[in-house]
């Protein structure tokens, strides 16, 4: 099993693999492996030599650090062991695991002593995904001090604050599992139904159009 290294050998081995350039040759004298060198030259790189130092474990993160990290995953579509490299995490797999936690609807919520506690996604009633929507509207608070004053995940409160933008209260109202009939539908909703169809329409129109001209410019040149 490999033993831990400590911040002056890690800078012995690194200096020692700079001055002759082989890496397989220092980590056969070294007894380390040559990926672990590959590794620590990529945070030297990246972050320089504070990032050789022994790291603190990760439970002492608060659940906003890794809340972040996630988003900035999702969002900017920034690679794992960019990002652990990027905020001095150990090892990809860990930014991984808060990643796929995340998106099955969990959320990390922070603790006494910064211990880490999971939220899951819970079943909530038209009445309360209102609430949260309007609450936002009115008090405009994060998303994340919005799950945890209604005890929802982030995700929840993210999509009935944007489901609420976008429709109104009719977005809120959970259709799962029901086919709406035309008499169901309110007339807004009929009228975005209209909207869509009409859009189509105008689309594949659009599309045999431009096909007859190609045809019609390709029958002129072989005449």
């Amino acid at each position: 099993m490999a033993r831990h290294r400590s911040f002056e050998e890690k800078i012995q081995i690194i200096e020692y693999y700079l001055n002759h350039g082989d890496r397989k040759k220092t980590a056969e004298l070294f007894d380390i492996s040559p990926d672990t060198i590959k590794s620590w030259m990529r945070s030297y790189n990246e972050k320089g030599v504070e990032s050789l130092k022994v790291r603190m474990r990760h439970n002492t993160y608060s659940a906003g650090f890794k809340e972040m990290i996630v988003l900035e995953y999702l969002k900017e579509n920034i690679g794992y062991r960019t990002l652990s490299l990027k905020y001095n995490i150990h090892g990809k797999t860990t930014v991984r695991r808060r990643v796929m936690e995340y998106t099955r609807g969990k959320q990390l919520k922070s603790t006494f002593g910064d211990k880490l506690t999971m939220v899951k996604s819970r079943k909530t009633t038209y009445e309360e995904r209102l609430k949260i929507a309007q609450y936002h509207e009115t008090h405009n608070v994060s998303f994340r001090e919005l799950a945890e004053l209604f005890g929802v995940t982030y995700q929840q409160a993210y999509q009935y604050v944007k489901k609420y933008q976008a429709s109104g209260q009719f977005g809120l109202v959970d259709r799962r599992g029901h086919r709406k009939s035309d008499n169901e539908r309110t007339e807004v909703e009929q009228l975005k139904r209209d909207l869509e169809i009409e859009r189509r329409k105008r689309k594949r129109a659009e599309v045999e159009n431009a096909f007859l001209k190609k045809l019609e410019e390709l029958e002129r040149r072989h005449k």
